[in-house]
């Protein structure tokens, strides 16, 4: 018996055929034990709170099978661990044992901080000659799973091209339920470049080397609810203040709309995540949506109503093969909006391959991608180091086909932003690069519908 329920489980994936399924859904074991090993520091319930079977459950082969890989992808999706493995042991009669075993992953980061304030590494290096001028630098003080329960601490000290001052603190979990958590968030910053106009769907820039241009100050609070494994809800209230100095409101008086320099508005966001993937910062096997709502200001000079949603499908068609497609959209009302708020595609995770050196300002707006991958290679580098989480570094490569669609209206069509109101498409080939603490690399080679073509470097880090 336990020869087949191993068997079972080395072929989890697989389809199971009809009868043996019948079998599996009828038979019962029990959970005597759900041993926790490896952490030091994430407190054990925690863990145990990302696994479906608990002690003293009674649940059938087949339920098992299917949380034992459920268990493993909660755990990952923490974002607390570089590895981990649930497996079973001591089956004896009608009742087996759980164990997991997990490598935890380096928690406290005082990182120094060097980042181009450019939108990506390619507008950084063609467009501003990697200029050192244009760069942040100081330090990111990082606490992750600060109190052993997946809570976060950051305190940014930034100077050079702009300086900036952050500290958050986020608790997922502050009852014993485990499905409450807060936030508390305070960020100032001041600049002495802004960018106040779009023409040519590329961003404008006033600079004054003697001063601040602008000035943020963002203070609020966040409250998190999660139901189950796969879906959260989030909450955050803020009140910001934002100034802009007399050369750029003469540049743009449209900046904030309604003649001013300066406004004081609060802000109400509101986000619903489904995550079912393998990995979710890069996701090959599931399904993933979002959706969310924001309010910002409540009077006249403020007054914006933001609708986003987001989704991805992600298959296995063979063994290595993958097929992903994923869709975005966002409308802002009403779309009579002031510059401040018409930032649409270009700006964050809102891109489109082989069109980074351009942004898309709207009111409405989506981008749909299909991407086609294989993974070829899987190295492990061995480090030297006895450690057991660190005595080894793995890597994935993927090899990459790509497509891109999308579109950006605007109420007012302006012959400066050729690519509005007008259907983009893009495609490409490359490569991808992943590692631990979510360490992924993208190299693209893109083309677009203006006839242009190059190479892209998109770079991600968890933390």
């Amino acid at each position: 018996m336990l020869c087949f329920f191993q068997c079972l489980l080395a072929q989890e994936n697989e389809e199971i055929p009809h009868e043996d399924d019948n079998v599996l859904k009828s038979s019962f074991l029990t959970i005597r034990n759900v041993a926790i090993t490896g952490n030091k520091i994430t407190k054990t319930y925690i863990i145990a709170r990302e696994i479906p079977m608990k002690e003293n459950g009674k649940y059938s082969i087949s339920d098992i099978l299917k949380n034992l890989p459920r268990s493993r992808q909660n755990l990952i999706n923490t974002g607390l661990f570089i590895d981990v493995t649930v497996d079973f042991t001591n089956w004896f009669n009608d009742s087996i044992d759980l164990v997991i075993d997990v490598k935890e992953r380096w928690y406290y980061f005082p990182v120094p901080y060097f980042k181009p304030v450019d939108r990506n590494f390619n507008v950084w290096i063609n467009e501003y000659g990697a200029s050192l001028a244009r760069v942040n630098y100081g330090i990111k003080l990082i606490g992750n799973n600060v109190s052993g329960r997946n809570d976060k601490l950051n305190i940014w000290l930034i100077t050079g091209y702009s300086k900036q001052v952050l500290l958050n603190y986020t608790a997922p979990y502050f009852d014993k339920s485990l499905k409450n958590g807060m936030s508390i968030d305070f960020q100032f910053s001041q600049n002495k470049e802004i960018n106040y106009a779009t023409e040519n769907n590329k961003q404008i820039f006033y600079k004054n080397e003697s001063r601040f241009v602008t000035e943020k100050l963002r203070i609020g609070l966040g409250y998190s609810y999660r139901t189950g494994y796969i879906r959260r809800h989030n909450v955050k209230l803020s009140y910001n203040v934002n100034k802009i100095n007399d050369s750029v409101f003469n540049l743009n008086p449209g900046y904030y709309g309604n003649n001013t320099k300066e406004v004081k508005y609060p802000e109400l966001n509101y986000q619903y995540q489904y995550f079912n993937v393998n990995y979710i910062p890069f996701p090959l096997t599931g399904f993933q949506w979002d959706f969310s709502f924001l309010k910002r200001g409540i009077t006249r000079d403020m007054n914006l109503w933001e609708f986003s949603a987001r989704a991805g499908k992600y298959w296995e068609l063979f063994p290595k093969y993958y097929f992903s497609l994923q869709g975005t959209a966002t409308v802002k009302l009403p779309f009579n909006q002031p510059y401040f708020n018409r930032q649409m595609m270009g700006y964050s995770d809102m891109f489109m391959r082989g069109l980074e050196y351009y942004v898309v300002d709207g009111v409405a707006g989506g981008i749909s991608k299909i991407t086609f991958r294989k993974e070829v290679w899987r190295p492990t580098l061995r480090t030297g180091l006895k450690s057991r989480s660190y005595g080894s570094i793995p890597f994935r490569f993927y090899v990459k086909a790509y497509g891109d669609l999308g579109y950006v209206y605007s109420k007012t069509v302006m012959n400066a932003n050729p690519l509005n109101n007008r259907l983009l498409y893009t495609g490409g080939a490359g490569i991808d690069m992943l590692s631990i603490y979510d360490l992924t690399l993208f190299l693209e080679y893109s083309f677009n519908q203006l006839g242009e073509k190059g190479l892209f470097l998109q770079a991600r880090l968890g933390f």
